[in-house]
C-alpha cells in the first residue's frame, strides 16, 4: 500500500526550522568558543616518556653514501623504533589501561611516546628502556649507530597515538640529543629519572620502589661525565636466548666499530673513540670476571669449545 504524499511545509513551518537550525548552529559555535576562550596556555598534554633517536653521523652519510644506502639505513632505524600496532581501543575508557609506546618519524629521526597515567601499572619506564635497548641491539646488527635523549613530561600524541606528537618534553628529548648525548648512547635525562625514583606511575604494580629502581639501574650505567646512559652491551648479555648469541653480538659490534675507526675522521671519529672505549670496558669487565672466577671457564670452554680469555682479548678494539 502506497504512503500517502507527505503535506506540503508553510512557508511559516520552513522559516522555522531554518531558525532552529541557525539556532543549533550559534549554540554549537559559542560552545567551542567557550572552550577555546577556557583553554590554558602549557595545558592540555598527557605526562609521557618521550625518546628522541637519531642516526648518528647523518650529515656525513649524505656526504659519504648513496640517496638510497640512506633511505634503508632510514627504514632499518623507523622498523627497530617503531612499537607493534595494537588494537584500536573500543571504548573511550580503555584507551589508557596500560602503558602504550607510539612513534612518529621526523626526518632522519625517530621520536617514541609512551604514555604511563593509565589505570594498571606496568612498569612504563623500564619497558621503554628495555625496548629501546632492543632497538639498539637491532640497529648494531644491521650495522646503524644511533644516539637519542629520554625524559619524562608533558606531550601530545592523541587518544589513538596516531599524533601529531609535540610539547615540551619533546623539545627537551631533541636537546638531550643534539647537544647533551653528543656520543653514540641513549641518554636518560637526570630529572626524568629523579621522576622516575618518586612516581609510583612508572613502577609496576606490587613491586617496592628498590625493587623497581634494581630492575632500572640493571639497564644503565653512569659515564665518566656523570651522565646515566643505556648500557646495552652489558646489560643486553641476559636479553640473548643462547650464551653464544650474545658473544657473537659483541664480536658483531666489535667489527662495527673498526670499521666505523677506519672509515671516518674528525669529530665524527672521535665519537667512534668513545664507543671504542665503551666496548672495552665492558669486554675487560667480562675478562676480569673469568679471571677472578665469577664467571666459569670451564663452561665458556664446552660452550664455545675454546679458552675464553685468548678469544675475549681478540674483543678488544685498538684506536
Amino acid at each position: 500500500m502506497a504512503k500517502p504524499p507527505r503535506k506540503p511545509r508553510t512557508v511559516a513551518e520552513v522559516v522555522k526550522s531554518v531558525e532552529r537550525s541557525a539556532a543549533r548552529r550559534k549554540r554549537a559555535r559559542e560552545k567551542l568558543a567557550a572552550e577555546i576562550a577556557a583553554r590554558v596556555p602549557g595545558e592540555g598534554y598527557e605526562p609521557c616518556i618521550v625518546s628522541f633517536i637519531d642516526v648518528l653521523g647523518f650529515r656525513d652519510l649524505l656526504a659519504t653514501r648513496h640517496a638510497h644506502d640512506i633511505r634503508d639505513i632510514m627504514l632499518r632505524l623507523r622498523k627497530f623504533t617503531t612499537p607493534d600496532a595494537i588494537d584500536k581501543p573500543r571504548r573511550m575508557k580503555d584507551a589508557r589501561l596500560f602503558s602504550q609506546p607510539f612513534a612518529d618519524s621526523v626526518s632522519d629521526a625517530v621520536v617514541r611516546v609512551r604514555v604511563f597515567d593509565t589505570q594498571y601499572r606496568d612498569g612504563a619506564f623500564f619497558h621503554e628502556l628495555l625496548d629501546l635497548l632492543h632497538a639498539q641491539i637491532q640497529c648494531v646488527g644491521s650495522g646503524v649507530v644511533i644516539r637519542a635523549g629520554v625524559t619524562i613530561g608533558d606531550a601530545h600524541v592523541g587518544l589513538d597515538g596516531k599524533g601529531p606528537v609535540f610539547g615540551p618534553a619533546m623539545v627537551r628529548a631533541y636537546e638531550i640529543e643534539t647537544h647533551e648525548a653528543i656520543h653514540p648512547r641513549i641518554v636518560v635525562d637526570r630529572s626524568a629519572y629523579d621522576t622516575f625514583l618518586t612516581d609510583t606511575r612508572l613502577h609496576k604494580e606490587g613491586h617496592s620502589a628498590k625493587m623497581e629502581t634494581g630492575y632500572v639501574d640493571k639497564l644503565l650505567r653512569v659515564d665518566a661525565d656523570g651522565v646515566r646512559f643505556i648500557d646495552y652491551l652489558a646489560a643486553s648479555e641476559s636479553e640473548f636466548d643462547h650464551p653464544g648469541g650474545y658473544f657473537e653480538f659483541l664480536g658483531q659490534h666489535a667489527e662495527l666499530v673498526r670499521d666505523k675507526l677506519a672509515t671516518t675522521t674528525g669529530k665524527v671519529r672521535a665519537k667512534f673513540e668513545w664507543l671504542a672505549g665503551y666496548h672495552n670496558s665492558v669486554v675487560a669487565q667480562i675478562i676480569d670476571e673469568v679471571t677472578s672466577g665469577a664467571r666459569s671457564s670451564e663452561a665458556f670452554l664446552e660452550e664455545f669449545d675454546c679458552e675464553p680469555l685468548p678469544l675475549l682479548h681478540a674483543m678488544a678494539v685498538e684506536v
